[in-house]
């Protein structure tokens, strides 16, 4: 059976003469235009209908002058094992290796050396539970400017990119992995630049995300320049 392909432009069908495997290309005859093969035979597809769909654990909101912004927050269940684990884990050896010391009032060197590990383990562990627990994800986007940070509060890190009428939005194979299969993420192409990103978010933030997007694109500068 042949395989099928679909401009992620315009969505129409793409034939398969008009695709150049070696020049990782291929042509729509509908718009015209021309993309990469990689992208095409790789993306999943997007519907616009699920923007009448808003997952439970995102909140839209839209604002003519500050664009539109997308919050993702998600409890995970992991936290029922990381919860007791860092209690129990990061209590008792804590406890054992540094309490002991602070009853008696002696500093062993030796001891707390060997501690660290421990220590370290410990505010890695805390750190995790602090964002599954507190943590956000947002995306803003506002006329051809676009942004993802990730953290609790005001505390975390920014991601910028840009998008104009012409990009490319796809859901598309990340290097992040969960039993060895690699997953999704949403891949923002320009003509010369690529931004991926959400890998790690639930399947239908991601396609709903993918949409808003898709639907952004459409009311966004021809180019775009970041002053």
């Amino acid at each position: 059976m042949q395989a099928e392909y679909t401009c992620p432009f315009c969505r129409s069908a793409i034939a398969l003469d008009d695709v150049n495997v070696a020049t990782d290309l291929a042509l729509c005859r509908a718009c015209g235009k021309t993309s990469s093969f990689s992208i095409v035979s790789g993306t999943t597809e997007i519907s616009l209908d699920l923007l009448y769909q808003v997952p439970r654990h995102i909140s839209l909101e839209k604002n003519p002058y500050q664009g539109t912004t997308i919050t993702y927050r998600k409890f995970s269940p992991i936290l029922y094992f990381l919860i007791p684990f860092t209690v129990l884990w990061s209590g008792g050896s804590l406890w054992s290796i540094y309490g002991s010391q602070f009853i008696k009032g002696h500093f062993d060197l030796g001891k707390s050396l060997f501690g660290l590990p421990f220590l370290i383990g410990t505010l890695i562990l805390l750190s995790v539970l602090a964002f599954l627990l507190f943590g956000k994800w947002v995306m803003t986007l506002n006329k051809g400017a676009g942004s993802v940070f990730v953290g609790i509060g005001q505390l975390g890190w920014t991601r910028r990119f840009t998008y104009n009428r012409d990009s490319v939005i796809s859901l598309r194979n990340s290097s992040y992995e969960v039993n060895d299969v690699p997953q999704k993420g949403i891949l923002v192409q320009n003509d010369d630049t690529k931004f991926m990103f959400g890998s790690t978010l639930s399947n239908d933030a991601k396609h709903y995300i993918a949409a808003t997007l898709m639907q952004e694109i459409r009311i966004a500068p021809l180019s775009t320049t970041i002053f």
